[in-house]
């Protein structure tokens, strides 16, 4: 299982000036002349367009436009992660039962004894490469149920050998935004 690095205590306000701009989602916060918010949300791309009254320092705001933000990063994931998986599943003969998307902040990717991955939606933030050795990663526990020897030799055959350089690398983001 992989499990990226613990969150720091404190989040990033989220106001005018703060973006999210990943190869998979990016957010844009502006300012607006209406008296209430309106989130604009296709497939990629989220703008949130704010209110000149809004007071970004109250928690129960920061708390609804993290909801807000959480809910995209859920449906682009639905629609990215899937398929990517299905690919890779067939690219490399590891099947699996099912995948399901989920919040998950304490790791990326999970697969069960009975084939079922599970994937958190904060992946979609990440480039796609690291995206892909999560997905590989998990693909294949459904043939080796451990980190051992075969485990990391299976996946250095489908990284070119970059298993541990990409799992570094991974160590390196964490689930929250």
């Amino acid at each position: 299982r992989l499990r990226p690095p613990r969150r720091k205590a404190t989040r990033p306000l989220i106001d005018l000036n703060y973006k999210i701009d990943t190869e998979f989602f990016k957010l844009s916060l502006v300012a607006g002349e209406k008296e209430q918010f309106l989130a604009n949300s296709r497939l990629g791309n989220m703008q949130i367009i704010c209110p000149p009254q809004a007071v970004f320092g109250d928690e129960n705001l920061q708390n609804w436009l993290r909801k807000v933000i959480e809910e995209s990063l859920r449906r682009n994931a639905k629609s990215i992660l899937p398929p990517r998986l299905e690919r890779l599943s067939r690219q490399w003969g590891l099947t699996y039962a099912g995948v399901k998307i989920n919040s998950s902040q304490g790791r990326w990717g999970s697969c069960s004894a009975r084939k079922n991955i599970n994937l958190s939606y904060y992946l979609v933030l990440l480039p796609s490469h690291l995206i892909d050795y999560v997905l590989l990663h998990e693909l294949c526990h459904t043939r080796e149920m451990n980190h051992g020897e075969r485990f990391w030799a299976l996946l250095d055959g489908m990284t070119d050998g970059k298993a541990q350089l990409l799992r570094s690398e991974l160590r390196k983001y964490k689930t929250d935004f």
